[in-house]
């Protein structure tokens, strides 16, 4: 897992809002920023990456790909981190 500070996690609010956050990561000085998702909100972390690679020019890279799952009492809730690096140009 990743350090607090440069985790974006993904819920409710709409998808450009979560890019916009990872673009700040990085404009903040973070070489890796991590996308997290839980539950319903895996496929809109996936989103959130195609949309920062998009608006960046395909100026980012995946580094890794983790897929857990969290015990919440007796339910497994999965949970998907990406992690991606800017592009030195």
């Amino acid at each position: 897992m990743a350090s607090a500070e440069n985790v974006v996690v993904i819920g409710k609010k709409p998808v450009m809002d979560y890019v916009l956050a990872a673009i700040l990561l990085f404009n903040e000085g973070y070489d890796e920023v991590v996308i997290r998702g839980q539950g319903p909100n895996i496929s809109k972390a996936v989103d959130v990456y195609n949309a920062l690679a998009h608006r960046l020019q395909d100026g980012v890279e995946i580094v890794r790909i983790n897929i857990d799952s969290i015990e919440r009492g007796r339910r497994l809730i999965p949970v998907i981190e990406i992690i991606v690096r800017r592009k030195i140009a």
